[in-house]
């Protein structure tokens, strides 16, 4: 365009020649006013699609931040739910372990004082131990006197007493005692959290 001449080579010319440069000029002109309404119309759709595309990003971006975040979330709520078991287990080896440090006789009178509670006072209740621990247990509880008869009983395992009543029975065993715990502790946990302690 720009190699076109400005102006008739001629000082004076004859009227089809004029009318054909005003021509010229008025195309080139209409030339021009097109080409800076495509260049705008350009610029527009340039504009729209860089808008549409922040929008786009901005949208998966907050897709993919809102993901993050669940997922996260979800890890951090697992590693509480994991510490909470860990820490439940915790205070159920330490307490197996200063339980564990008491005689047979000595546990299984101390779980017999606790479970009494669960029973009304004037019940008389049955305790019963293995042959071998009887005369243990019945010293240490001889201050229950009419409340409490202890009785022999061949096919309890070491450590492990029942009381009972004519209406209910509790088991007094040491892993029964902390499998209760360990319940109250965590109330979804499975009863076989625990290891039995070695007798």
């Amino acid at each position: 365009m720009s190699t076109l001449p400005g102006k008739p080579g001629q000082r004076i010319l004859r009227a089809e020649e004029a009318a054909q440069w005003l021509d010229g000029y008025d195309f080139m002109q209409a030339a021009r006013e097109e080409a800076e309404r495509t260049q705008a119309a350009l610029q527009q759709l340039r504009d729209q699609a860089r808008d549409e595309g922040l929008a786009a990003g901005l949208a998966e971006g907050q897709r993919e931040a809102a993901q993050l975040l669940a997922r996260t979330s979800q890890q951090v709520d697992d590693y509480l739910a994991g510490l909470e078991a860990q820490m439940a287990d915790l205070a159920l080896g330490i307490a197996r372990q200063v339980i564990g440090e008491l005689d047979d006789a000595t546990r299984l009178a101390r779980c017999t004082r606790q479970a009494l509670g669960a029973f009304r006072h004037a019940q008389r209740l049955r305790l019963q131990v293995r042959p071998d621990q009887l005369d243990a247990v019945r010293e240490q509880l001889s201050d229950l006197g009419e409340r409490l008869d202890v009785e022999a009983d061949d096919g309890l395992a070491a450590g492990h007493a029942r009381l009972s009543s004519p209406q209910a029975s509790v088991e007094l065993d040491l892993h029964t005692q902390l499998q209760g715990l360990r319940q109250a502790l965590l109330p979804g946990s499975l009863e076989g959290g625990d290891e039995r302690p070695s007798a």
